[in-house]
């Protein structure tokens, strides 16, 4: 393939960079700018290679639904070409993808594990185990922990899960009874501030106006202990509402209470002497003539009463003025009894206002807290339902097994075994599972384990890392993504490269390694400048992964080109997908040179090589690249290859080929 690389040197397309400014004339004064002026080697920050296009379909493979894993992902490339950055690029991808709710093609729980291989030099098993145990803790705690039970023995685990749930049932006992006193204290609050508050403004009021509260207490007849009374009234008009039972309470007071009864009355009959006089002076002639004729005797009293009339005008008037000094006094005895019970009332809605916050803070938080542990109680309920039924019938599982030997050295590696085979099965069971049951059992839909830094180990211990880690993660449900250089590897021990190509499903190049270096780019990203990205072709909707009958057909007539085992047909199927959207007009080309770079021989690379080195972009000859190629061409009817086109497919395939 070494010649094919050459020949389509520069045919991958470049990143779009900014155009560099022409260098300055001699004393030209420096504009300041607020750009970097020291990059640092970190694998974050703008992509400088153009990874857009070729990550795209990495992080949708990776979220999609009907994505089967164990599946593995490894950039290939030099020390110091972008590896990490590629890592780190691809995991933020695929989070976008998992957050992206309009597309429901996507899993929406995927939990990444991002890990540094240098912890892991020694017992990778353990330590990875530990690793995923921690980081997924916080997430997912009963997921993991669930995992971790699975490995132990479920009489043990089924006595702690018990004892666990005792315990937070108790705990919840005592939070309710707490909310139960908070709630007392909420319904008690103006009798608390009132009785049980020294201090409080109301207390104060009262007491310095003891003597005041005290005589128009008992000049209504309210007789006891003063302020105890008042307080009392207070509380009493405080809690029966708003203005409209104060109102009701004040017009109590005209007639309620001792006095005022006698005030009203007397008002009421001396209104009514006045009236009966009023009328007596109207109709004077008709009584007076009355009595007048009754008796004449009578006649010189009734002339001295006709001169004397004016008298009961008099009279008249003193009843009007008797009835109204009884009223007002009835009114002004009510004023100056209800008024220090409205500045009570004012005084106490204040304090209550600021105890209120006080109290409804705490019964917030103690509501939290009750819902929390109600939450708990529910969890580890389900949690012992599932141990005890595990514990019952562990004799029936073979997936279950006691504690491992205490004298035995391997136990971690062998717990950590198990861990791992645990977590692959609840990963499956919440792929497999309802929504509801998802949900319910926050559990992961896909686990990502990223491995990066690899290539700080030596060579012998990379290579036992990468053993170890690819044994433990091959499970349902979890992805690997590594980041390292398979030509160092492949120097110390010949055969890690053969089970790296076994391992790894989608290899991807990362820098020179993938085509010419764009030297534009890297200083624009360098120097803080930035690159105006590309559009990309379809960026705005999910890729379409189906195959049309055209593609199957292609496919299959090229498979055998690409290798005659299964595993070497279904790499090819599964590549061509991952390739396909960054040209989908060159699918017979993609197909071809993706073919040639998994199974073709010596003669036939040398051949297609031959062909892309030739000048200019017309059709090309399949007979040109040897028999058997030409032949599947024509099953495939695609004869009508441009050389440009396959420029730009070989370019697109060497970014996600294994061959040094």
């Amino acid at each position: 393939m070494r010649d094919v690389e050459s020949a389509v040197a520069g045919a991958r397309p470049e990143p779009i960079a900014p155009t560099l400014p022409m260098r300055d004339a001699p004393g030209a004064a420096v504009p300041r700018s607020r750009a970097r002026i020291f990059a640092a080697d970190v694998p974050f920050g703008e992509d400088a290679w153009g990874l857009d296009a070729a990550l795209r379909p990495l992080a949708e493979l990776v979220a999609h639904k009907e994505t089967e894993a164990p599946l593995t992902i490894a950039f290939l490339g030099g020390p110091g070409s972008g590896k990490s950055f590629a890592l780190a690029a691809l995991l933020d991808q695929i989070e976008a993808s998992a957050r992206n709710s309009e597309r429901g093609a996507f899993l929406k729980r995927i939990a990444a594990v991002r890990v540094d291989a240098g912890r892991l030099d020694g017992d990778a098993p353990v330590a990875l185990a530990g690793l995923i145990y921690e980081t997924l803790g916080a997430s997912f705690p009963e997921f993991v922990s669930s995992a971790a039970d699975a490995v132990r023995d479920p009489r043990a685990v089924a006595r702690e899960i018990a004892e666990r749930l005792d315990d937070v049932r108790r705990r919840l006992d005592t939070e309710r009874q707490s909310l139960t006193e908070i709630e007392s204290r909420r319904a008690r609050i103006f009798e608390t501030m009132l009785f049980e508050t020294a201090g409080s403004k109301v207390d104060a009021y009262a007491r310095a106006n003891r003597a005041s509260i005290e005589s128009r207490l008992e000049g209504f007849g309210i007789t006891g202990e003063p302020i105890r009374n008042f307080k009392s009234m207070v509380r009493d008009l405080a809690e029966a509402g708003g203005p409209i039972a104060r109102a009701g309470a004040a017009l109590r007071a005209l007639w309620a209470f001792k006095g005022q009864t006698r005030l009203l009355v007397t008002a009421i009959a001396l209104s009514l002497v006045g009236l009966g006089l009023g009328a007596t002076v109207a109709n004077q002639s008709t009584w007076l003539g009355w009595l007048q004729g009754l008796n004449e005797s009578l006649a010189p009293t009734v002339a001295w009463m006709r001169a004397h009339v004016e008298w009961l005008t008099t009279l008249q008037h003193v009843a009007y003025a008797g009835a109204a000094f009884a009223l007002a006094l009835n009114i002004l005895r009510a004023f100056r009894f209800m008024q220090p019970l409205f500045r009570g009332i004012a005084l106490l809605q204040s304090d209550v206002a600021a105890k209120r916050h006080d109290i409804d803070g705490l019964y917030a938080h103690q509501m939290r807290r009750v819902d929390h542990l109600n939450s708990e109680v529910e969890r580890i309920a389900r949690l012992a339902a599932e141990a005890d039924r595990r514990a019952g019938g562990h004799g029936e599982r073979p997936d279950l097994h006691l504690e491992p030997s205490p004298f035995d050295t391997g136990s971690l590696k062998l717990r950590a075994e198990r861990f791992f085979t645990s977590l692959g099965r609840l990963l499956q069971r919440s792929e497999r599972g309802s929504a509801a049951e998802a949900s319910k059992a926050a559990a992961p839909e896909r686990l990502i384990i990223a491995l990066d830094n690899i290539d700080a180990l030596t060579p012998e211990a990379a290579c036992s890392v990468l053993e170890a880690t690819h044994q433990a993660l091959a499970q349902p449900g979890v992805v690997l993504l590594l980041a390292l250089d398979l030509g160092r590897l492949s120097n110390v021990r010949a055969e890690i490269g053969q089970r790296l190509e076994k391992w790894i499903q989608v290899p991807v190049r990362v820098g020179p390694d993938a085509g010419a270096l764009d030297a534009r780019g890297l200083v624009a990203q360098i120097i803080g400048r930035r690159a105006r990205k590309a559009e990309l072709a379809g960026q705005s909707g999910p890729i379409d992964w189906t195959l049309s009958d055209e593609e199957a057909i292609t496919l299959a007539a090229l498979a055998p080109v690409a290798g005659a085992s299964p595993r070497a047909v279904k790499r090819f199927v599964n590549l061509y997908r991952v390739v396909r959207p960054q040209a989908p007009e060159f699918k017979a080309e993609l197909a071809l040179m993706l073919a040639l770079d998994l199974g073709g021989t010596g003669a036939e690379r040398a051949a297609v090589a031959t062909v892309l080195s030739a000048p200019g972009g017309v059709l090309v000859d399949p007979a040109q690249f040897g028999p058997r190629i030409a032949d599947a061409l024509h099953q495939a009817d695609a004869t009508d290859l441009t050389r440009a086109a396959l420029r730009r497919a070989a370019a697109i395939v060497r970014c996600y080929s294994l061959r040094g």
